[in-house]
């Protein structure tokens, strides 16, 4: 009895003993260090903000800057200066067409914009614009020169190149020849025209209407109102035999008969009393 109550006393003292020494060695937790604050950078936000507003101002400047130099009072046209106008192309056309263009002052004109717009005038062919420092708008024009009527419409001419132009139908020079063929046959027509025009010339004649069909055959009507049926083969060879035995048939050459060349020996005359009929061969 003796003995275990010692021991127990020995373990409680012990545990006891073992705490105290556990408690002893154990070191207290430091406290957390506060965190400093941060100094607030004005300095910083003071440089971000003063170099924005310099760019705000910057910009604005820049605006107003813009704004002044598309004022057209700021360098106006002073003079302009054209050459190649004609009693076709009135002077006064010219500056109908260049003044809104002009309006923009010197700095802001385009002469692309004025070529284009004084190109698409009757008979103008082309135009060349420049600006010449410090208030002067030049201008030369380069007219149309009309060869022929196209397709007998109203207004449409070839030039010399075979090109189709449009002009205002009471502007159609009078005494050209008339001529007509496929799309995009016009300068096919205007040699053919010119060969012709060499054969019939010993006989004082020329080529008043000339025209080709979608088969590829010709036909054409005489300055002396004589209608000559061609075809499509040994078309020249056919002109030049009737070119030769012309001066022979005189009293078969008025206005209004109408001859088919389609033959090798010979020749078929409708007078004009027939030749409304022949005219549909």
């Amino acid at each position: 009895m003796v003995s275990v109550m010692r021991d127990l006393r020995d373990h409680t003292h012990g545990g006891a003993r073992r705490e105290t020494a556990s408690a002893a060695t154990a070191r207290p937790r430091p406290a957390p260090a506060a965190t400093p604050r941060k100094p607030i950078p004005w300095r910083r936000y003071g440089v971000g903000l003063g170099v924005g507003l310099g760019l705000a101002g910057l910009t604005v400047a820049a605006w107003q800057g813009w704004v002044w130099l598309r004022n057209p009072q700021l360098m106006p046209i002073q003079s302009l200066v054209v050459q190649g106008q004609s009693p076709r192309i009135p002077a006064g056309v010219i500056l109908t067409t260049v003044k809104p263009f002009a309006a923009k002052g010197f700095l802001w004109v385009n002469p692309d914009q004025v070529r284009h717009a004084l190109a698409a005038l009757p008979w103008v062919a082309d135009a060349e614009v420049r600006r010449v420092w410090p208030d002067k708008l030049q201008v030369q024009i380069q007219q149309e020169t009309p060869a022929a009527r196209w397709l007998g419409g109203a207004g449409q001419m070839l030039d010399t190149q075979g090109q189709v132009f449009q002009v205002p139908a009471t502007q159609v020079p009078a005494g050209l020849p008339n001529l007509e063929g496929p799309a995009n046959s016009g300068m096919q027509l205007l040699q053919q025209l010119a060969i012709f025009n060499r054969i019939l010339a010993p006989l004082g004649l020329q080529v008043a209407d000339l025209q080709e069909d979608q088969r590829g055959a010709w036909r054409c009507i005489l300055s002396n109102g004589v209608r000559l049926l061609l075809g499509r083969d040994d078309v020249l060879p056919a002109l030049q035999r009737w070119v030769a035995i012309a001066p022979q048939i005189k009293e078969y050459l008025v206005p209004g008969a109408t001859m088919d060349l389609r033959y090798t020996n010979g020749l078929a005359v409708a007078m004009p009393t027939a030749a409304n009929t022949s005219s549909s061969q």
